[in-house]
C-alpha cells in the first residue's frame, strides 16, 4: 500500500512541475477574433489569436531567409560548406569523422559498371584471350585425356593400404624405404605419367588438325564424285519437279558487290556510248572498217537500240586521243597523217588530198593491169573476147564511181568536222590509224606487180577481189551516210531544230530529241539547263506547227509525233517547272485570244493538242491550278458557245468531252457543259416525231435541219460494228460527209462518255436530277434502226440511270434542338452554405468567379507579405545606419581625445622652455 501511495504522489508532483515550467500566457497578448454572424454548432479555429507569437515566428523566418539574401546582395562569390555533418548541429566531431570515413569506403568499393561481372579479371586460354580465340572451334579439354581412376588427385587405395596399414615394422624392414621416400616416388611417377599424357595429347591434336586440312582439300573431289553418282542414279528418274528445282537452284543471282549506278553516272555513260557510236559512224563514212574479231557489230538508227556496249571502239578512240595530243599544231588541217607499213620506225606526214590522189593512181594502175590481162585473153581466145572486154568496162565504171564517191566523202568529211569541232580532236588519231592501215594494205597489193607468168585465172580472181572490196567499202560508206548522227548540239534557234527534224518521221524525230537531251543533259553541265529550257519551247512550237488539218495523213502524223515527243516534253517540263508553266500559260492565252475572235467556231487541232498536253504534264486533281484550271474553263466555253453544224464540230466536241473526263476523273468535278453537249448529241440522233415537246439547251437547236443532224438515213440493223471500229478516227476531225457509220460511232461514243460521267457523279445527291433529261431522251427513242451492239450499250445506260431514281433527296431542315424547360418554383439547394447569398450562374461562370476570388485573396496576401518584408528590410537598414553612426561618433571622440592629449603635452613642453 505504501508503494502505491508513493507512486501517486510522484505523478502529481510531476504534473505540478510541468505546469510550473510551462510558460504562462499574458492575457493582454491574446487577441479574440469576433465573427460578424455567430452560427450555432460551428467551431472556429481562429477565434483566439496570438499576434506576438506569430510576429516572432515571422521575424525569425525572415532572418533565416530574407536577411541572408540581403547580406549576400551585390556579392559575386559565395562560400558554401558542403562537408558532411557541418550543418547538422546534433553531430559531434567524432560522429562527423565516422560518417566521412564510411562515405570514402563506399566510394572505394563501388563498382564502375554495375552490369560487369568482372572488371579487372581477363579470362585466357593457352596464352590467348577468349575474344581472340572465339572461332566456334572445339577446344580440347584436359578431362578428355585424363584417366578415369584418379581425377580427384587423391592417393590411390593401394598406396594408402601399404603406407598406412601395410604390416608395420616387418614391411618397413623388408622394403628399407621411409615414408618420405615413398611419397617422393609417388610424386615422381605422377609427374612422369602426366608428361606422357601431355605428349600424347599434343600428338593427337596435331594429327587431328592435319586430317582436317587434308579433308578440306579432298572435299571438292568427294562432292564432285557424289554429284556424278547422284546424277547417274537420278538421270533416268528426273521429273518435271526435279527439273524446276534445279533451274531455280542454278538461277543467276545478283552479286552483293554490284553497286547501283546513280542517275548522273547513267547519263554520263549514255553520252560516252553515243560519242563512241558517232566515232564509229564517221569512220565508216570514210570507208574504214574494223575487221577484227573483237569488233562489235554496228546497229543502225533503225534498230533504235542505244543500250549496247562499245568497248573496242572506245578503246580505239582513247588511243586516238593519246596520239592527237602530239599533233595539236596541225589540228586545223584535215586528217593528214599516214603511217608507212613497211618502215615501222619512221612516220610520214602527208596531206589528205595527196592520199586521195594516190588512191586514184592506184585505181588507174589497176585499170591498166586489167587491160593488159584482157589483151592477153583476146590473143588466146577470140570466142570469149566480148565477155572479157565487157568486164573491164564495167569495172572501170565502178572504179570511176568509187573515185567520185571518195572525193565526195572527203568533202562531206570536212563539213562534218566543221560541224562537230569538239569530236574531231578526239577522233583524228583514230581515223588516221584506220586510213593508214587501209592504204598500206592497198599499197602492198598494188606494189606487188604481177609477173609475166601469172595466169589469167589468178588475175581475174585478184581483180574480182579488189572490185568486191571496193564495192563493199562503197556500200558501207553509203549506209553510214544514211544513218542518223549519234551526237547533237543543243539547237540555239527554232530553225536549227527544224533542220534536224525535217524529212524524218515520228520514230526518227523521237530518236533525235532523245540524243539531244542525253548529249546535253542538265546534270552534265549547269549551262545545259538553259539550253534545254529553250529546247522545251522549240518542241512546243514544233508540235503546234505539226497540228495541221490539211488531210488525213497530216492529222495522223501530228498525233504520231505528239505521241513520240510527249515523254521528252514531260521530262523537260519537270526539269524547269517554272519555265514550263510560264510557256504554256502564254500559249493558252494566245489560243484563247484567237478563240475570242471567232466565238462560235470550234478551235483547230493546234489548240486541242495543247489541252491534251496539259493533262499529261500537270496534275489535274488540284483544287486550283495555274495552268489546268484555265484550260478547263476554256474547254467549257468551247462546248457552250460553239455551234454544232457539221461532222468536224461533233468530233471536236466529243474530243473535248473526253479531255474534260481526263481532267476530272480524280477530282470528280461536275461540268454542266459536258453533260449538256452529250445530251445534245443524243438529241440530234433522235427523230423529232418521237420526242415532241422536249427542248434542248444551246448550242444545239430545237428546229431546223441541224436538229436532225445525226439521224440515220437508212436502216443499219444488219451492220456489224466491232469495238475497234466503233472508236472515233482521225479523219473525223476534218470536214466531210455525214455518213451513217459516222453517226453510229458518234452516238455510241456519246453514250459511253455519258456512262463514264454517270459513274463519276453517282455519289452526288443530285445525280438523278443531272441525268434525268438524258433518261427522257433515251426512253422516248427505241433506236430500232441501229445495230444490236449499239442498242446493248444504250439499254445498259438507260438501266443505270433508272437506278439513280431509287435514291431519295433529303430536304434541308434546321437542326433539331432540345426544348428549353419551363422555370419552376423549386427550392435552391446549395452544396456548401457559407451564410452568403450567391447569384445563380452556370457551372463555368461559378468556377471562374471562384478562381477570381481566390486570386484576389492570394494577391492581397502577397502584397501584405511584401509590405512586411519591406518593413523588415527597412528596420535592418536603420539598425545598420544607427550602428554605423554610433561607431563613427565613437571614433570621432577617440580622435578628439587623442588630439586633446597631444595639445596638452605640447603646452607642457612650451611651458618648460
Amino acid at each position: 500500500m505504501v508503494k502505491a501511495k508513493k507512486k501517486q504522489l510522484s505523478e502529481l508532483s510531476q504534473r505540478k512541475r510541468n505546469q510550473q515550467n510551462k510558460k504562462s500566457l499574458n492575457p493582454f497578448e491574446v487577441h479574440i477574433n469576433r465573427d460578424k454572424q455567430n452560427v450555432l454548432g460551428k467551431r472556429s479555429k481562429t477565434d483566439k489569436g496570438l499576434p506576438g507569437v506569430s510576429r516572432t515566428k515571422a521575424i525569425q523566418k525572415r532572418k533565416g531567409t530574407l536577411l541572408q539574401e540581403y547580406k549576400l546582395k551585390n556579392k559575386d562569390n559565395v562560400f558554401l560548406d558542403k562537408r558532411i555533418g557541418e550543418k547538422n548541429v546534433a553531430m559531434n566531431e567524432e560522429d562527423k569523422a565516422m560518417a566521412r570515413f564510411a562515405v570514402e569506403r563506399m566510394k572505394a568499393h563501388k563498382k564502375k559498371n554495375i552490369y560487369s561481372l568482372n572488371n579487372e579479371e581477363i579470362l585466357t586460354h593457352r596464352g590467348q584471350t577468349l575474344e581472340e580465340i572465339e572461332k566456334f572451334d572445339d577446344p580440347k579439354s584436359d578431362d578428355e585425356f585424363s584417366d578415369n581412376e584418379n581425377k580427384t588427385g587423391k592417393l590411390d587405395n593401394k598406396f594408402v593400404g601399404e603406407a598406412h596399414f601395410g604390416g608395420g615394422i616387418l614391411s618397413k624392414s623388408e622394403s628399407g624405404k621411409s615414408r618420405k621416400d615413398l611419397i617422393d616416388e609417388l610424386i615422381a611417377e605422377s609427374k612422369k605419367r602426366k608428361a606422357e599424357k601431355q605428349k600424347i595429347r599434343e600428338q593427337t591434336i596435331d594429327l587431328t588438325e592435319k586430317l582436317d586440312s587434308e579433308w578440306r582439300d579432298l572435299l571438292p573431289i568427294v562432292t564432285a564424285a557424289n554429284k556424278t553418282i547422284e546424277e547417274a542414279t537420278n538421270k533416268s528418274k528426273a521429273d518435271d519437279y526435279d527439273i524446276a528445282v534445279r533451274t531455280l537452284k542454278f538461277e543467276a543471282r545478283g552479286m552483293p558487290t554490284d553497286k547501283l549506278k546513280s542517275q548522273e553516272e547513267i547519263i554520263k555513260e549514255d553520252k560516252e556510248k553515243l560519242e563512241a557510236l558517232e566515232a564509229d559512224r564517221l569512220a565508216r563514212m570514210k570507208g574504214f572498217v574494223n575487221d577484227s574479231n573483237n569488233a562489235i557489230k554496228h546497229k543502225s538508227a533503225d534498230d533504235l537500240d542505244d543500250g549496247f556496249a562499245l568497248e573496242t571502239m572506245t578503246d580505239k578512240v582513247d588511243e586516238g586521243n593519246a596520239s592527237a595530243k602530239n599533233m595539236e599544231e596541225d589540228s586545223d588541217n584535215e586528217n593528214n597523217y599516214v603511217s608507212d607499213a613497211k618502215n615501222s620506225d619512221a612516220s610520214e606526214i602527208v596531206d589528205s588530198q595527196e592520199i586521195v590522189q594516190i588512191d586514184a593512181l592506184q585505181i588507174s594502175s589497176i585499170n591498166k593491169e586489167e587491160r593488159k590481162v584482157e589483151n592477153a585473153a583476146e590473143e588466146n581466145s577470140e570466142k570469149n573476147s566480148d565477155e572479157e572486154l565487157s568486164e573491164p568496162e564495167s569495172s572501170e565504171e565502178d572504179l570511176s564511181d568509187l573515185k567520185v564517191s571518195e572525193f565526195s566523202s572527203e568533202e562531206e568529211e570536212s563539213t562534218s568536222c566543221k560541224r562537230s569541232v569538239s569530236f574531231a580532236k578526239n577522233h583524228e588519231s583514230f581515223v588516221t590509224e584506220k586510213r593508214t592501215s587501209s592504204f598500206t594494205k592497198g599499197k602492198s597489193i598494188l606494189k606487188s606487180e604481177p609477173d609475166t607468168n601469172i595466169t589469167e585465172v589468178e588475175n581475174k580472181n585478184k581483180k574480182q577481189k579488189i572490185r568486191d572490196d571496193l564495192l563493199k567499202r562503197k556500200e558501207i560508206m553509203e549506209k553510214a551516210r544514211k544513218e542518223l548522227p549519234y551526237t547533237y548540239a543543243a539547237p540555239q534557234t527554232y530553225e536549227e531544230l527544224q533542220k534536224l527534224l525535217e524529212n524524218h518521221n515520228a520514230e526518227y524525230q523521237s530518236v533525235i530529241i532523245d540524243r539531244i537531251i542525253k548529249c546535253n543533259h542538265w546534270t552534265l553541265d549547269g549551262k545545259n539547263k538553259e539550253k534545254l529550257s529553250n529546247l522545251f519551247l522549240f518542241l512546243l512550237q514544233h508540235i503546234n506547227d505539226c497540228a495541221v488539218e490539211d488531210d488525213v495523213n497530216s492529222v495522223v502524223d501530228c498525233f504520231q509525233i505528239f505521241d513520240r515527243l510527249c515523254p521528252f516534253v514531260y521530262d523537260l517540263a519537270h526539269m524547269n517547272s517554272e519555265n514550263a508553266k510560264m510557256c504554256i500559260q502564254e500559249i493558252i492565252k494566245e489560243k484563247h485570244a484567237e478563240f475570242e475572235k471567232h466565238k462560235k467556231k470550234y478551235p483547230n487541232l493546234d489548240t486541242l493538242i495543247f489541252f491534251k498536253l496539259v493533262s499529261l504534264i500537270f496534275p489535274t486533281s488540284d483544287f486550283r491550278h495555274p495552268v489546268v484550271t484555265p484550260c478547263l474553263i476554256f474547254m467549257t466555253q468551247c462546248l457552250l458557245r460553239c455551234h454544232v453544224k457539221n461532222k468536224a464540230d461533233i468530233s471536236k466536241g466529243l474530243l473535248i468531252c473526253t479531255l474534260v473526263l481526263e481532267y476530272t476523273v480524280l477530282s470528280k468535278r461536275f461540268s454542266p457543259s459536258v453533260i449538256n453537249f452529250l445530251r445534245g448529241v443524243i438529241y440530234v440522233s433522235t427523230p423529232k416525231h418521237s420526242i415532241q415537246g422536249i427542248k434542248i439547251i444551246p448550242p444545239f437547236k430545237t428546229n431546223g435541219e441541224l436538229s436532225n443532224l445525226l439521224v440515220l438515213d437508212d436502216d443499219q440493223t444488219n451492220l456489224d460494228i466491232e469495238p475497234s471500229n466503233a472508236l472515233m478516227k482521225a479523219e473525223d476531225l476534218l470536214l466531210g460527209e455525214l455518213t451513217d457509220e459516222f453517226k453510229i460511232r458518234a452516238l455510241l461514243t456519246a453514250v459511253n462518255l455519258m456512262r463514264e460521267f454517270k459513274n463519276q457523279l453517282q455519289e452526288l445527291e443530285a445525280a438523278y436530277s443531272i441525268f434525268e433529261p438524258t433518261l427522257k431522251l433515251l426512253t422516248a427513242n427505241a433506236f430500232h434502226e441501229y445495230p444490236s451492239t449499239v442498242k446493248k450499250h444504250i439499254k445498259q445506260l438507260r438501266k443505270d440511270l433508272k437506278e439513280l431514281k431509287k435514291r431519295k433527296l433529303e430536304y434541308i431542315v434546321l437542326e433539331k434542338k432540345k426544348p428549353k424547360p419551363l422555370r419552376l418554383y423549386e427550392p435552391r439547394i446549395e452544396a456548401v452554405y457559407d451564410g452568403k447569398k450567391h447569384k445563380t450562374m452556370s457551372k463555368e461562370k461559378a468556377e471562374r468567379e471562384k478562381l477570381l476570388h481566390k486570386y484576389k485573396k492570394e494577391m492581397k496576401g502577397a502584397v501584405r507579405e511584401i509590405r512586411r518584408d519591406r518593413a523588415f528590410i527597412a528596420k535592418v537598414q536603420i539598425k545598420q545606419q544607427i550602428k554605423g553612426d554610433e561607431e563613427r561618433k565613437r571614433k570621432v571622440k577617440e580622435i578628439f581625445g587623442d588630439a586633446a592629449t597631444q595639445q596638452s603635452e605640447l603646452k607642457k613642453l612650451k611651458r618648460k622652455k
